[in-house]
């Protein structure tokens, strides 16, 4: 495993109601080497001194690199937020990454980009990033907020419209006061009329927002390849996209008595995640046969390896949300996302087989809920 990177704050800010701004400046290496759209995972200090880990998304394009920003809404209860919050200029952090396959690609498409809250972090850094590109396709931004006061960054949103014909923005409130001159309403109302075969549409923030986005694109006839999402964790908020729900009621008609949660780095090849999985199998004296699906995180429903993978072995595979594997049972006592996912897809609260590591993926195998595991 490759040692943290480090950097230093070099400032910091309230840029919204109760969202701070933090910018720092790499040390080790001397330039962090992201694409726009990427994440970090943070190592947070809570109050007692422990080391909380919290992936947050960059909010500064690869162009601004070796100084780069996270803009992070302070949720109670959750250290890794308080410690962005109140973190000093002059103070060291450590971090891994950048992560992440929420970026641009394809440079002929018209582009979408939809955000709610924080969720303008990725969408703001490929936006600066796309916009000083050469080209000439469109750019439409459409950010929902609650409130006025949530509203951050508006002056250079208006400069960038003025300066590039070929970007635009709407701003959503869906709890205006009678003086808001804008569009009042979800940002999802505006997205149907969006809905173009000739765009890419990149969704970012929380689980309720995508997952409605999901359904009215889907209706529209925009196919999943033409949309990337990156799902925020929103504490007590589960909402499970249609498609997803109707895939995992799919899979409890399935034969098998064991489900495998999976989880791994990005970019991980199919051979490698098949070979992870057959000798978790082995370890647990089980076939493959016993497998009812595999279960991962969100963030892995994009990883081409594990689709491969299961699609070679026959396995669908669920995806679960942040808030949803934040509720789950913990058994260990040191929660890991392939053991959550393991458990939320079986339906039990203990697993066969805790976790075990190759060096890109990670299985778990729990029992599936009024069945045993049959050994081959």
């Amino acid at each position: 495993m490759s040692a943290p990177k480090r950097a230093v704050v070099i400032g910091g800010e309230m840029v919204a109601h109760g969202v701070r701004r933090v910018r720092l400046r790499m040390l080790e290496p001397d330039r962090m080497g992201h694409r726009a759209g990427q994440y970090i995972v943070l190592h947070a200090r809570s109050g007692d001194g422990t080391v909380v880990k919290r992936a947050y998304s960059l909010a500064s394009a690869p162009g601004e690199d070796p100084e780069f920003s996270l803009c992070v809404r302070r949720i109670p209860e959750r250290p890794a937020s308080g410690f962005v919050h109140s973190v000093a200029t002059g103070t060291e952090v450590t971090f891994s990454g950048s992560w992440g396959k929420f970026v641009v690609d394809d440079r002929e498409r018209n582009l979408v980009l939809v955000c709610t809250g924080t969720g303008m972090s990725p969408i703001g850094a490929i936006l600066e990033d796309e916009i000083v590109r050469p080209g000439t396709r469109r750019i439409h931004l459409l950010w929902g907020l609650r409130q006025e006061s949530d509203i951050h960054g508006a002056h250079r949103l208006e400069a960038l419209a003025a300066a590039h014909p070929r970007f635009s923005y709407t701003i959503a409130l869906s709890r205006a006061t009678d003086a808001w001159p804008g569009f009042r309403g979800r940002v999802t109302d505006l997205l149907a009329a969006e809905a173009g075969l000739d765009r890419l549409f990149y969704l970012a923030g929380n689980g309720a927002m995508i997952a409605d986005a999901e359904e009215i694109l889907a209706a529209a006839g925009i196919p999943a390849e033409a949309v990337r999402k990156e799902v925020f964790f929103t504490p007590g908020q589960v909402r499970v996209p249609l498609g997803e729900r109707q895939a995992r009621q799919a899979n409890r008609q399935r034969a098998g008595t064991v489900v495998a949660g999976v989880a791994l780095h990005a970019g991980t090849p199919a051979e490698d995640v098949r070979a992870a999985l057959t000798a978790a199998l082995t370890a647990a004296d089980l076939s493959l046969s016993a497998v009812r699906n595999l279960a991962a995180g969100a963030k892995a429903s994009d990883e081409l390896g594990l689709r491969a993978a299961a699609e070679a072995l026959g396995l669908p595979v669920e995806f679960y949300l942040p808030a949803e594997v934040e509720q789950a049972p913990d058994p260990t006592g040191n929660k890991s996302t392939c053991e959550a996912v393991a458990l939320l897809s079986a339906g039990r609260t203990h697993l066969i087989q805790t976790k075990r590591k190759t060096p890109a993926v990670t299985v778990a195998l729990a029992a599936v809920e009024g069945g045993s595991p049959v050994a081959k």
